[in-house]
C-alpha cells in the first residue's frame, strides 16, 4: 500500500502532481495548496535544503503558467498557502501582486495597496510582506489598533483612492496607508482582546494571563510586538494603573510582556576581552592594516610620548600608491581626521603631500566605490580629508557620482562659505549634458530651486527614461524612492505637471500611457490621481480627440511567416516531441528522481514543448496567408501598404504596415496588432497623430508596399 503523500515526499508522484498544476489541473493545483497548509514546520525557510529547492524549482513551473489577470480561484488557493509558507522569487512576487488586487479587490487603488503590503520591496522579506499582508487584510472602520505614541484607538475612515487611514485617538490622527502598516498593532475581530476593549467582558474581566496568552491570535503587526504590550493596551482603557497592578499580583506576578518575547535564561554574562597592552601604540603600526585596526580602539592620537608622524607617514605613502590598498587607505585617513585635534597641521600637509600620489584620487568611479563602503559615521571625515587634497571643485565632481544619501555630506561641508552653490551648479551641468540619474532627480526634487525643478522635474520624458535605466546597488534606493514619488506623492505629481499645466500635464499622461515602465495597475491609479486633482482636465487625460478610423481586419500574414510557422509546427510534432519522450524514458533508467536532473529537465522540456505547440496551432488556426497583391490602397492604410509620416523638425519617416508575426521594428515593418500599428491602421493624410513614443506626426501619404516588400512577404 502506498505512503500517504506528504510535503516532504519529493518523489515522482509529489513531481507529477507539481507538472499536473502547472498544466492547469484544478485538483492538483488545490492538492498542493493542502499539502503547504499541513506542513510541518509552517515556514519552508526551515525545510530540508532538498525538500525546499523540490518545491522552488516545481512552485516556478506552476506559476509560470497562471494567467495574472485571470486568477482561478484554485489559483489563489494556492498562491496564498506559498505566500504563508515563505516562498519567494520575483515570479512569485508578481503573482503575489495579482493575488493581493484578486483579494481586496474593493480597494480602488491597488499599486497603493501593493505597495504598503510591500510585496515589490526588494528590501522586505516574504515573511514580513505576509504580516503586512495581514494587517491589511484586518483594516476596516471600527477596528481596535495600537500606536505607540497614541495608545489605543479605532479606525475612523479609510480613504482608498489617497492611501490614507483615519484612526480615532483621543484626537483624531490621519496617515498614509504605509505609515499605518510600519506603526500601528490590529486587534483582531472577535479575538479576546477585541471583546475586553468594546466592553463585553465589562462585568468580569478574563485573567491578566489569559489575556497574555491570548495575544498571537489577538494581534497583528508588520513587525514585533513591544514588551509592555498587555499593560498598554489595558491601561487606560480599561483599567486603571492600581487595578491592572492587584489583577497582575492576583495571579503571582506580572504576564510576560508579549508571547513572542525571547525567552529569560540564567547563562553567565559574557567575559569581556582585556584591553590591548599600551605598546600596542597607533603610531608604531607596521602597516596599514595595522593602523587600521589600532585606531579603532583610541578616541584621541594622544600617546605618552611624541608620536611617531614619520612613521605613519610611511604607511600612509606605501598604501596610497596600491590601488589594492584604497579601502584601507581612506578608513585610515578618515579615522585620523576624526581625531586630529592638535595634530591637525600635520595631518593637513600629509594629505596635501599624498594628493598627487594616491591612487584613489586619480579615479573618480574608484573614488566612489570606496567611499560608498566607509562606515557612515566616518564619510564627514574622509569628505574633508578629499576637499583638503583635492579641493571643493573635485569633491563637487565626484559627489555626483555617489548614492544620494551621501551628497548631504558634501552640502554640510561646503557650509555657508564661497562654494556653497557649487553642489548645485554641478548638478545643472549634468542634466544639462543629458546625465540624469535618479539620485540627481531625487536631490533636485529635495533641494533643488524652485526654477530649476520647474524646468527639469515638468519633464516627464526625462523622469520615465531615467526610472528605466539599469542601476544597482546602494543606487538602487534613489530609484525606488524616485518610482515611489511618480507612484505615490500628490506634491510630487504636482510638480510634474506644473501645478495643472495643460502642455505639462498632456506629457505625463503620454508617458503614463505610453511609455514600457508601469503595469496596467499603475497607470490606471495614476490616472485616476490625476483626474482627482484636476477634474477639469479629465478631457486630456481620456484623449478624447479625432481617431482614425478602423476597418475590421480578421487573422492574417504574410506567406513567408505563416510557412516560418507551419515548418515549426512540423519539427516540433516530428522532431521535439518524440525526442524529448525518448529523453524522459531513458533519464528514469537513471533512477532516484529526485537527484536526477536529466530527469527534470526532460520533464520540464515536455511542458514547454506542450505549450509551444498549444501556442503554434492556436495562431495558425484561422489565420489566412497574403502576399497583400490584392490590398487596394484608396488613401487609407490597411495591412500591406506605407505610411509616410513628418515629424515636428520636418523630417519624414515611412512605415510598412504589415500582419501578423511580419514586424521587423529595425526596418519600419509594423505588425497591425501592434501599439504603433493601432495608430497608424486607418489613417489618412492630413490626419496628425500621437506615436506611442510620445512624438507628434502628420500623415503625409498612404501608399502601397515598394517592391522590393513585396518580394520578402512571399519569401522570395
Amino acid at each position: 500500500m502506498a505512503s500517504k503523500i506528504t510535503y516532504s515526499s519529493c518523489d515522482e508522484t509529489l513531481e507529477n502532481q507539481l507538472l499536473a498544476a502547472a498544466d492547469g489541473n484544478a485538483a492538483a493545483l488545490t492538492a498542493l495548496a493542502e499539502l503547504l497548509r499541513g506542513a510541518s514546520p509552517k515556514q519552508c525557510s526551515q525545510w530540508e535544503a532538498g525538500v525546499k529547492s523540490f518545491w522552488q524549482s516545481g512552485l516556478e513551473l506552476v506559476i509560470d503558467k497562471m494567467d495574472s489577470k485571470q486568477l482561478r480561484p484554485e489559483d489563489s488557493l494556492l498562491l496564498g498557502s506559498m505566500l504563508a509558507a515563505g516562498f519567494d522569487s520575483v515570479g512569485m512576487r508578481d503573482r503575489y501582486a495579482a493575488l493581493a488586487k484578486r483579494v481586496f479587490s474593493h480597494y480602488r487603488d491597488p499599486i497603493g495597496l501593493t505597495a504598503a503590503i510591500g510585496i515589490r520591496n526588494d528590501a522586505l522579506g516574504i515573511a514580513q510582506v505576509y504580516q503586512r499582508w495581514q494587517v491589511i487584510g484586518e483594516l476596516k472602520i471600527g477596528a481596535y489598533c495600537y500606536d505607540s505614541s497614541s495608545g489605543v484607538g479605532t479606525i475612523a475612515a479609510i480613504d482608498d483612492l489617497a492611501n490614507d487611514v483615519q484612526v480615532q485617538f483621543d484626537r483624531r490622527r490621519s496617515m498614509s496607508l504605509s505609515q499605518f502598516v510600519d506603526s500601528v498593532i490590529v486587534i483582531k475581530d472577535l479575538s479576546l482582546l477585541h471583546e475586553v476593549l468594546s466592553g463585553k467582558h465589562s462585568g468580569k474581566l478574563p485573567p491578566i494571563k489569559d489575556i497574555s496568552a491570548a495575544l498571537p491570535v489577538s494581534l497583528v503587526a508588520a513587525g514585533a510586538i513591544p514588551d509592555g504590550i498587555v499593560k498598554q493596551l489595558l491601561v487606560p482603557a480599561v483599567l486603571t494603573d492600581d487595578a491592572f497592578a492587584r489583577a497582575t499580583t492576583a495571579v503571582g506576578g506580572a504576564p510576560k510582556a508579549s508571547a513572542v518575547s525571547a525567552p529569560v535564561t540564567n547563562a553567565p554574562a559574557p567575559t569581556v576581552a582585556a584591553p590591548p597592552p599600551g605598546s600596542q601604540r597607533w603610531d608604531h603600526s607596521r602597516s596599514i592594516l595595522e593602523l587600521c585596526e589600532r585606531l579603532k580602539g583610541v578616541t584621541s592620537l594622544k600617546v605618552d610620548s611624541e608620536p611617531t608622524l614619520d612613521n605613519v607617514q610611511r604607511i600612509l605613502q606605501q598604501a596610497g600608491i596600491r590601488p589594492d590598498q584604497s579601502d584601507h587607505f581612506a578608513l585610515a585617513l578618515a579615522m585620523l581626521q576624526k581625531m586630529s585635534g592638535d595634530l591637525g597641521d600635520w595631518l593637513r600637509t600629509t594629505v596635501e603631500y599624498l594628493a598627487d600620489e594616491a591612487v584613489i584620487w586619480h579615479n573618480g568611479d574608484t573614488w566612489a566605490e570606496v567611499t560608498d563602503k566607509l562606515p557612515g559615521k566616518l564619510a564627514p571625515f574622509w569628505f574633508k580629508a578629499t576637499q583638503i587634497a583635492k579641493g571643493s571643485d573635485y569633491l563637487t565632481t565626484n559627489t555626483l557620482r555617489l548614492p544620494f544619501r551621501l551628497w548631504a555630506q558634501t552640502e554640510k561641508l561646503l557650509g555657508s562659505g564661497s562654494d556653497k552653490d557649487l553642489l548645485a551648479a554641478k548638478v545643472l551641468d549634468a542634466l544639462e549634458g543629458k546625465h540624469a540619474s535618479a539620485d540627481l532627480l531625487m536631490w533636485l526634487w529635495r533641494s533643488g530651486s524652485q526654477a530649476v525643478k520647474d524646468k527639469y522635474l515638468s519633464d516627464s520624458h526625462l523622469i520615465f527614461k531615467t526610472l528605466q535605466l539599469d542601476v544597482r546597488g546602494n543606487y538602487l534606493r534613489a530609484q525606488r524612492d524616485l518610482r515611489r514619488l511618480l507612484l505615490e506623492d500628490e506634491k510630487f505629481h504636482r510638480q510634474v505637471m506644473l501645478n495643472g499645466d495643460r502642455d505639462a500635464l498632456i506629457a505625463l499622461v503620454r508617458c503614463i500611457k505610453r511609455l514600457p515602465l508601469l503595469d496596467s495597475g499603475e497607470r490606471q491609479s495614476l490616472l485616476v490621481k490625476i483626474v482627482r486633482y484636476y477634474p477639469e482636465h479629465i478631457h486630456e487625460v481620456e484623449e478624447r480627440r479625432q481617431a482614425p478610423a478602423r476597418r475590421a481586419v480578421g487573422k492574417l500574414t504574410s506567406k513567408r511567416s505563416y510557412k516560418q510557422r507551419q515548418e515549426e509546427l512540423e519539427h516540433l510534432v516530428n522532431v521535439l516531441v518524440p525526442a524529448n519522450i525518448a529523453a524522459i524514458e531513458h533519464a528514469r533508467g537513471y533512477g532516484d528522481l529526485r537527484e536526477n536532473s536529466e530527469f527534470k529537465y526532460a520533464k520540464e522540456q515536455q511542458v514547454f514543448l506542450a505549450s509551444r505547440r498549444q501556442e503554434l496551432e492556436t495562431s495558425l488556426n484561422g489565420m489566412r496567408a497574403t502576399d497583400f497583391s490584392d490590398v487596394e490602397v484608396d488613401g487609407v492604410a490597411v495591412p500591406g501598404s506605407t505610411i509616410t509620416v513628418r515629424y515636428p523638425n520636418g523630417k519624414k519617416e515611412d512605415f510598412h504596415l504589415l500582419g501578423l508575426f511580419d514586424s521587423v521594428p529595425e526596418k519600419n515593418m509594423i505588425s497591425y496588432e501592434t501599439p504603433l500599428g493601432e495608430t497608424l491602421m486607418g489613417c489618412k493624410p492630413g490626419m496628425d497623430l500621437t506615436m506611442p513614443s510620445g512624438d507628434n506626426v502628420t500623415v503625409v501619404a498612404v501608399s502601397p508596399l515598394p517592391a522590393e516588400l513585396r518580394a520578402w512577404v512571399v519569401g522570395a
